[in-house]
């Protein structure tokens, strides 16, 4: 009496959890986990085995998990693979085993029957799917090409999913048993999971179409002919599987339109188009169209202009739904049904909107907050408003985390910030954009020194250049004169050298050091010897790779700048700037940070200014 008032429980549970789920043609799932080590398992399995293989093919898919237990944890299905058989173990906390989770939401214990799983199938097979998956593998010599496409139908209030491929083969046999349960024969082994067990992130907006691509190589322990995929969509709160496919065996079914939303009180008319994109090698069985409104409304009405049959592939047809002014507000759901020859069927299902709308207000970076009506949300959120009705969307800027921050630039509307929108039949999709900025972390040393690096400790556009210099370069500090000496860098980009100034392109954050010393080691005076002239020599040597000298002369106390320059006349380095006294100096500059070309340094006095060519050569 437990085990089955348990039993109504969970599929009133599921019932509710899914009632609103209903769109196009459903296929379910059945993740089991087995070990060639596990006695309960081999009288158990049969059960699965049996109900599966008397299951329609396409309404019930199934893959096996091995697991490394019981002892001596041997099975040789789970060492080829055990990464992605303990992460599926893991997501859903298997701890004994047989087990089964049903489309993800009802956990199946031992003891199996065809009857326990016949009353779970019953339960979910009326319930259609919200998304559409289409399966295409291609070999290519030892490889396979996968393609996966993904249709969603219909709103979903929360449309982040996770997209899961398993390869699985069909049927492995061994002479022996492989393990100490006496089994043989295994069924559905997942052998990879593409790209991982973990799957993709996937984002279902009503109508959208994603394309999903993997190739794998074949491992020469699978037989080919035996080596499936199977594709399926799951929910990260409930865990429940929204839609299941594998592999095209007849026809394949959506729509390049998902909704439409008309205004309440007039009569309209919407012009659907429902195609077969793709069909199984050989198949040519024509395809008869046939649909129904749910629920049925007096008012609605759905015809084929152009006719209800299909007989060549891929193709396409015209569904129109016309409405009169009479028909309430709501969401109404056409339900489009192929059948071919051989009775097989799939079902599309297009939202008609009356009065309302679907919007959807998402991020250009998925990680990032936005508001709507004061509530923040952190992933893209689909949102069921009437229309005409005023809603409020607001950006959160700046967000920072650690030394990367994102401010606001505009929203897909122009709108500023925070804004109200009103709600129309055409505009589906409001979206903030935000850019990335990224930090130089800059600081000083001897500690304490009262020298400034120029963009340090500020936030920059990522992918910006940014020119990073300190200042001054020669500074009075406790008692002693102190001199640029050289930048130590932390962090990819980052710049380590003698050059008092570098640029660098903002990709991630930076840590960058200016170390000044007693000893100006840049800049050296030869000599005592007083010139009777400012004077500025040429470079020597000149072409030079990557350190050539530069002499000048001060004939009395002055202001000085030495300075690089590109041919646009862009600053690239600011070798000196400070007082001089009378003498003749060499500077060794180190062009280690320029690339190869032509370029101009400058010395720069109160009295005196000369400018001259210097190449460098990498």
């Amino acid at each position: 009496m437990k085990k089955t008032l348990t039993f109504l429980v969970i599929i009133f549970s599921v019932l509710t959890l899914t009632i609103k789920l209903n769109a196009g043609d459903r296929m379910m799932i059945i993740e089991f986990f087995t070990s060639s080590t596990c006695g309960p398992c081999a009288s158990n399995n049969p059960y699965l085995t049996a109900f599966v293989n008397g299951t329609d093919p396409d309404r019930i898919a199934a893959i096996g998990f091995h697991m490394s237990w019981p002892s001596p944890g041997n099975d040789p299905m789970y060492l080829h693979n055990s990464s992605e058989n303990d992460a599926r173990r893991s997501y859903y906390g298997i701890n004994s085993i047989p087990q089964s989770q049903f489309d993800g939401l009802i956990t199946v214990y031992s003891p199996y029957s065809q009857a326990l799983f016949q009353g779970y199938y019953d339960s979910r097979k009326d319930i259609l799917s919200p998304v559409t998956i289409i399966v295409r593998d291609s070999l290519y010599g030892d490889s396979v090409l996968t393609r996966i496409s993904v249709y969603c139908e219909t709103m979903l209030s929360s449309p982040t999913a996770t997209l899961l491929i398993g390869v699985y083969e069909n049927a492995v046999h061994y002479t022996y048993p492989p393990g100490t349960n006496g089994e043989k024969d295994f069924n559905w082994v997942m052998r990879k999971m593409l790209p991982n067990a973990s799957g993709t992130p996937i984002t279902l907006t009503p109508g959208s179409l994603q394309t999903f691509e993997h190739r794998y190589k074949m491992n020469p322990v699978w037989v080919a002919s035996e080596m499936r995929t199977v594709a399926y969509i799951q929910t990260g709160s409930t865990k429940e599987v929204l839609g299941v496919a594998k592999r095209i065996s007849n026809f394949s079914l959506i729509s390049n339109t998902g909704f439409f939303s008309v205004p309440q009180g007039q009569a309209s008319v919407k012009n659907y188009r429902v195609k077969v994109p793709y069909v199984a090698a050989g198949y040519n069985s024509p395809v008869t169209f046939t649909a129904e409104v749910q629920p049925p409304t007096s008012g609605i009405t759905v015809s084929f202009p152009s006719g209800n049959i299909m007989n060549n592939f891929p193709d396409s047809l015209a569904v129109q739904v016309n409405s009169t002014a009479a028909v309430a507000v709501g969401t109404y759901k056409i339900v489009v049904t192929g059948t071919n020859g051989a009775g097989k069927y799939h079902k599309i299902a297009l939202d008609y909107l009356v009065g309302r709308n679907y919007v959807n207000v998402n991020s250009n970076n998925p990680t990032l907050t936005f508001s709507v009506n004061n509530v923040q949300y952190s992933n893209s959120k689909i949102f069921d408003w009437s229309l005409g009705s005023a809603q409020t969307i607001q950006a959160v800027s700046p967000q920072v985390f650690g030394n990367t921050r994102y401010v606001f630039v505009n929203w897909s509307d122009a709108g500023d910030t925070s804004h109200n929108i009103t709600v129309n039949s055409t505009v589906n999709s409001y979206t903030v954009n935000y850019k990335k900025q990224i930090k130089i972390l800059a600081s000083a040393l001897p500690s304490g020194i009262p020298v400034t690096v120029v963009n340090g400790n500020l936030f920059h556009d990522s992918g910006a250049v940014v020119t990073v210099s300190s200042t001054p370069s020669q500074v009075l500090f406790n008692g002693k004169q102190y001199y640029f000496n050289h930048w130590t860098g932390i962090g990819s980009g980052s710049y380590s050298g003698t050059n008092p100034s570098f640029q660098v392109t903002m990709l991630s954050p930076i840590i960058q050091t200016v170390i000044y010393d007693t000893v100006n080691t840049g800049i050296t005076q030869n000599g005592t010897e007083i010139p009777v002239k400012f004077s500025l020599s040429q470079n020597y040597p000149n072409p030079f790779n990557p350190v050539t000298k530069i002499k000048f002369d001060v004939a009395k106390f002055t202001i000085a700048g030495l300075k690089i320059f590109d041919l646009s006349g862009r600053l690239v380095s600011n070798l000196f700037s400070g007082n001089l006294s009378p003498g003749k100096y060499e500077y060794s500059f180190d062009a280690g940070n320029l690339s190869s070309g032509v370029y101009f340094y400058r010395f720069e006095t109160e009295y005196f200014t000369d400018t001259k060519r210097m190449i460098v050569v990498k």
